[in-house]
C-alpha cells in the first residue's frame, strides 16, 4: 500500500507595511523606499495629501533633516494649514553641518541670579546664585559662527511656559531649547521650517505665539536686567 505524504506548508512572510500606489510613486521621486514613505506619512506627516507629502519630503531632502529621528515633522490643522516643524535637535543638526558653526552656549536664568544682557554689543553677564536661585524666568543662547559675530537670543518663560507636560517637570531644559532654536535659526538663516515652540494648537488650529509678547520680554531684560540688590 502506497504511503501518503502531507505537503509541507511554506511560511510566507507578511510584510509589516504595505505602501499604496501614490506612496510608491513618491518614493521613486525622492530616493526613499515605498515602505519608508508609508512610515513617514503615518507618523510624522499624518493627514497629508499626496502633494503635501511630496512637498514635505522635498523639504526633508533639501534641508538634509531626518524625519525618522524626528529632526523634522509636519502638522496639518483643522483649517488645512500645513506647517513643517523642527525641534532643537533638528536646528542643531542643520547648523552643525555648516562649516562655519563654531559652538553654542545656553543657560536658564533665575530671578535671584545676577544677569544683564547687551545684545547690541554681544555681552552677557550671568552670575547664578546657586544657593537660592528662585524661580526660572527665562534662558539665553549664544551661537558662534567662524569669522562672524555671535547671535544672542533670549526666551522668556512668561511667553512659552504654560505649565503643561514636560514644562512642569523640566522647565530649565525646555526654555533653553526655545532659546537655542531661535539662535540657531537666526545665526544660519534656516528658513522653510518653524520652531515647534512658537506655535500652539487652539481648537485644532495652529496659532503662532504673539511676537509682541516675545519682543516686550526681550526689551524688559535689555533695559532692566535681573540683578541682586
Amino acid at each position: 500500500m502506497e504511503e501518503k505524504t502531507t505537503p509541507v506548508k511554506k511560511n510566507i512572510a507578511t510584510p509589516l507595511v504595505v505602501a499604496n500606489e501614490n506612496q510608491t510613486k513618491i518614493s521613486k521621486a525622492f530616493g526613499y523606499t515605498p515602505e519608508e514613505i508609508f512610515v513617514i506619512q503615518n507618523n510624522v506627516a499624518k493627514g497629508t495629501t499626496n502633494t503635501e507629502l511630496a512637498y514635505f519630503i522635498n523639504v526633508c531632502k533639501t534641508m538634509d533633516l531626518n524625519p525618522f529621528n524626528k529632526e523634522v515633522w509636519c502638522y496639518k490643522d483643522n483649517k488645512g494649514n500645513l506647517l513643517i516643524f523642527a525641534g532643537r535637535d533638528g536646528f542643531l543638526s542643520k547648523a552643525q553641518k555648516n562649516p562655519l558653526f563654531n559652538g553654542i552656549r545656553s543657560m536658564e536664568v533665575c530671578v535671584n541670579d545676577e544677569f544683564t544682557m547687551d545684545v547690541a554689543n554681544n555681552k552677557i553677564v550671568h552670575n547664578p546664585s546657586f544657593k537660592n536661585r528662585g524661580d526660572i524666568i527665562g534662558a539665553y543662547c549664544i551661537v558662534f559662527r567662524k569669522g562672524g559675530e555671535p547671535t544672542v537670543e533670549w526666551s522668556d518663560c512668561k511667553v512659552y511656559d504654560k505649565g503643561r507636560h514636560t514644562w512642569s517637570s523640566h522647565k530649565a531644559e525646555m526654555i533653553k531649547k526655545v532659546a537655542e532654536c531661535h539662535a540657531l535659526k537666526k545665526a544660519f538663516g534656516i528658513s522653510g521650517i518653524q520652531s515647534q515652540y512658537d506655535f500652539e494648537v487652539q481648537d485644532g488650529i495652529a496659532v503662532q505665539k504673539s511676537p509682541e509678547s516675545r519682543h516686550s520680554a526681550v526689551a524688559e531684560i535689555m533695559e532692566e536686567g535681573v540683578q541682586n540688590d
